[in-house]
């Protein structure tokens, strides 16, 4: 099988990041070995003991390595853990708007990457969106917190008679439909091809914010 070419990494530990990445996301957990990671990276397996201890601590150190993007610049401002509050409606249409370009852009700024280290990083997400290991809920969890919380937020300001549980589920299906339409670029190509697209992202991103806006508001949606 013909690998993606990965530049040499500066250091042994990153070698091994990336030898791990990319047979994580080829074969997944179960179908990985330490022994496999190793004669990726051209380096000794005792090495992997002495930097991950198991291939668990491996798996979750691969994520984290992966969720703070080493090679590239992190495409949004960091946020408070807990997300941002909106002190009235306006705010809240606003920073809901804010959250979906943010989402989607992240995601078609992987998609349009040819960078191997970003295609592998996108194959693994897929590998874990069904069914995240244990070992990672609290990394996952800090990762997407702020976002999520964020929108949970705007959508408590926007839609005062839903129950908790609604919200979430609203919450939830925002991050899903924005994710997903941008991860199914490619069949989306296909199978829409006669379908006059979007100019750019930008405005791509316009109209899934019209789509969710009148998805939890209805015709009468005022804007932002």
């Amino acid at each position: 099988m013909t690998h993606p070419k990965v530049e040499a990494p500066p250091d042994t530990r990153s070698a091994l990041l990336q030898a791990a990445l990319a047979c994580f996301a080829e074969h997944g957990f179960d179908g990985t070995s330490m022994r496999m990671i190793a004669q990726r990276a051209q380096r000794p397996l005792s090495l992997l003991s002495h930097y991950f201890g198991h291939k668990e601590g491996l798996y979750r150190e691969v994520f984290a390595w992966m969720l703070a993007a080493p090679w590239r610049k992190p495409s949004a401002p960091s946020m408070p853990p807990t997300g941002y509050v909106p002190r009235d409606r306006s705010e809240a249409l606003r920073m809901l708007r804010e959250q979906i370009h943010g989402i989607y852009m992240e995601v078609m700024s992987k998609s349009n990457s040819q960078d191997p280290l970003v295609e592998y990083s996108s194959a693994l997400f897929l590998r874990e969106m069904r069914s995240p290991r244990p070992s990672l809920h609290p990394l996952l969890v800090a990762h997407m917190a702020p976002r999520s919380e964020t929108l949970r937020n705007c959508i408590h300001m926007l839609r005062t008679d839903l129950k908790e549980a609604e919200v979430i589920f609203l919450g939830s299906a925002i991050i899903g439909q924005v994710v997903g339409q941008g991860l199914m670029r490619g069949i989306n190509q296909v199978v829409w091809k006669t379908a006059e697209s979007a100019r750019n992202d930008f405005q791509a991103a316009e109209m899934l914010v019209d789509l969710c806006l009148f998805g939890l508001l209805g015709e009468q949606q005022p804007r932002a």
